[in-house]
């Protein structure tokens, strides 16, 4: 395994910027996703470090090594696509051995043996190494793909939207098996996806890119707490927050928030990392889990607009009499209904508050 660290790296098509000045430190070992929209810039970075384009300028090592002029066999990295890229014709044993010979034929028999027969036990493959890719199925495929590219043995994985062609049970059963297999394998992992869940479930550290630049690199639960600007608080995330755009003001011992369309009051002593911002105008992120739902209570009052069940929770859509929609969980036991008069309390711990102009975080969570 080895670490992987971009410089000041750009590439450039025309007068369109797909990637602007890059600085990125992977360490040996860590899996980390590189999560955005597309045209974000995050399968640059890849292809990049692939060597499928060259970057325009700066520099990216793979360990101590520079590999901007190496060409992509050179590099001692392995890349497993979306569309599994099997040979149809070839069984699970042929797909598997076929980097080893493509790059050493003279590789003993029995070596190749014992190499296949390692990484299918490690994903679980043994008894499927005399069938052909059309009698296996996606989740099956998939885990062919991956042992094809480990049993390189390379420096780095590349994964590029691995799960995408997967249905959404087995895209979480495979999240679990790749994720089992990198702590098997300890390699180095860098894994495109456009698909938050997949990266907060994954990965170690997540790059978040927009617009060619990257938004912030960090550990998911850092990147969902304390998001450095707006487009991180937004994109990262089961679903979009509510953004407020108002200020503060003290009374009575209370934080109040107040915009056109809503209006907040927050015990001080709950809302310290908010205070600061008092008569400041700012844009206020309000996350499902920052309202506490309850039919009775001290809360501000507002109407269910309309109610999502996911299994044991339920996301109530709750209408203030100022006229924004709110966001906040509940338990589905609970049976809210839409038309119910409710009561919502905001948790201060879980707000944040980001500058309207610049757009960067005003706040961190405690």
């Amino acid at each position: 395994m080895s670490s992987v660290t971009f410089s000041g790296v750009s590439k450039h098509y025309g007068d369109a910027i797909a990637l602007d000045r890059l600085d990125l430190a992977i360490d040996a070992g860590e899996f980390v996703a590189l999560l955005g929209p597309s045209g974000s810039g995050k399968t640059t970075t890849l292809n990049l470090l692939a060597g499928l384009i060259e970057a325009d300028e700066g520099e990216i090592r793979i360990g101590d090594r520079i590999v901007n002029d190496v060409t992509p066999d050179k590099r001692d990295i392995a890349m497993v696509f979306q569309n599994y890229a099997l040979y149809p014709h070839m069984t699970v044993f042929e797909n598997l051995e076929f980097p080893l010979q493509a790059r050493d034929g003279r590789i003993a028999a029995a070596e190749v043996e014992r190499r296949v027969g390692k990484v299918a036990g490690t994903l679980g493959l043994g008894e499927l190494l005399h069938r052909y890719p059309k009698e296996l199925s996606g989740g099956q495929q998939q885990r062919v793909a991956l042992g094809r590219a480990m049993i390189r043995d390379p420096h780095v994985f590349l994964l590029d939207e691995p799960l995408s062609n997967l249905d959404a049970r087995l895209r979480i059963r495979m999240r679990r098996d790749i994720k089992a297999l990198h702590k098997a394998i300890g390699s180095t992992i860098v894994y495109v996806t456009h698909d938050q869940a997949e990266a907060m479930s994954l990965a170690d550290r997540i790059a978040v890119f927009a617009g060619g630049k990257l938004q912030q690199f960090a550990t998911p639960a850092e990147l969902y707490g304390n998001p450095t600007n707006l487009f991180v608080a937004g994109f990262v995330g089961e679903r979009e927050p509510a953004f407020l755009t108002g200020s503060f003001d003290l009374h009575d011992g209370r934080l109040r928030f107040a915009s056109d369309d809503a209006a907040l009051a927050l015990p001080i002593a709950e809302a310290r990392h908010l205070a600061h911002l008092v008569a400041r105008r700012v844009v206020l992120c309000v996350r499902a889990e920052a309202l506490r739902v309850e039919r009775d209570g001290p809360g501000v009052p507002a109407i269910v607009s309309d109610v999502e069940l996911y299994g044991a929770e339920a996301i109530v859509y709750a209408r203030l009499e100022q006229g924004a929609e709110l966001p906040c969980r509940a338990e589905a036991s609970a049976g809210f209904k839409p038309g119910e008069g409710i009561r919502l309390t905001a948790i201060a711990a879980r707000l944040t508050a980001f500058d309207p102009d610049t757009q960067r975080a005003l706040t961190r969570w405690p």
